[in-house]
């Protein structure tokens, strides 16, 4: 779906650049630490908030591209209909997965937007606000895979 192929560049390009703020932080604050002998506390703070954004981001990235751990041993020693069967159940878990991470992550991000980071003063909701929207695009993701696997019955790497 190219919609999804959109979305997922710009993710790619999102978490490309949190990465490199994050990599620019470390370099600063190692810095003003070692060489200035005046740590900065800011950016320690920022980084990690960039880096939870990048994993998060990251993990979205990994579902798309099947990067994620996956044992199919067993399953591709199957008849087709049987590995349908238990692909489609896998996929039900992973979307139930998903969606708990959803509603948890949001009311996560609800409650920390009260709370402002004590560097950088930042509301520590917009960092936790990376668990909902990479599960809600998850989700996208895996309905996709699910339409190709278990619908269309395309193998990975089959997708059109």
């Amino acid at each position: 779906m190219k919609a999804l192929a959109t979305l997922n560049r710009g993710i790619e390009a999102l978490s490309a650049v949190a990465l490199a703020v994050m990599t620019a932080l470390v370099i600063v604050q190692v810095f003003y630490r070692y060489v200035l002998k005046d740590p900065l506390t800011v950016t320690q703070e920022v980084s990690v908030y960039a880096m939870v954004w990048v994993v998060m981001l990251g993990s979205t990235i990994a579902v798309r591209k099947r990067t994620h751990i996956a044992v199919s041993l067993v399953v591709d020693k199957l008849p087709p209909a049987l590995r349908r069967g238990i692909m489609a159940l896998g996929y039900c878990i992973i979307l139930a997965f998903w969606g708990v991470l959803l509603l948890q992550g949001w009311k996560v991000a609800d409650r920390a937007m009260l709370q402002i980071s004590p560097s950088s003063g930042i509301p520590v909701g917009w960092v936790m606000l990376a668990i909902p929207l990479s599960a809600a695009v998850s989700i996208l993701y895996t309905l996709e895979l699910f339409l190709a696997d278990v619908v269309r019955g395309q193998a990975p790497g089959q997708e059109g």
